[in-house]
């Protein structure tokens, strides 16, 4: 899994590309501990590019709102692809997550 973060403005823009399973979540959890560190509590994840989520993704995500939550934080998803939305509706977590078609979209109003 390659992942990638940027700054736009006051939200923290998490890129995922690739396999995100039980050999590599724990490296999703260190990043999102070290932006919850930089008192950054708006996320904004991108899983266009996120080729395959198994349970341990999952649970690190609903990991990450939960913490956020506790900070007043928001995280939103977005460009969800057919497969990981897939994912999300089987396990009916979809209902966790605000999710928006683009970034922008889901950048309006954050």
């Amino acid at each position: 899994m390659n992942i990638k973060t940027e700054k736009i403005n006051d939200v923290v823009l998490v890129i995922l590309a690739g396999e995100l399973n039980m050999d590599n979540s724990n490296l999703l959890r260190d990043t999102f501990k070290n932006i919850l560190k930089g008192m950054d509590h708006k996320i904004l994840v991108d899983l266009e590019k996120l080729s395959f989520m198994d349970s341990s993704g999952i649970a690190t995500l609903i990991e990450l709102s939960q913490n956020l939550v506790k900070v007043k934080g928001n995280m939103r998803l977005c460009r969800v692809n057919k497969q990981i939305t897939g994912v999300l509706e089987i396990t009916k977590v979809h209902k966790l997550f605000n999710i928006f078609e683009t970034r922008e979209i889901a950048l309006n109003g954050f």
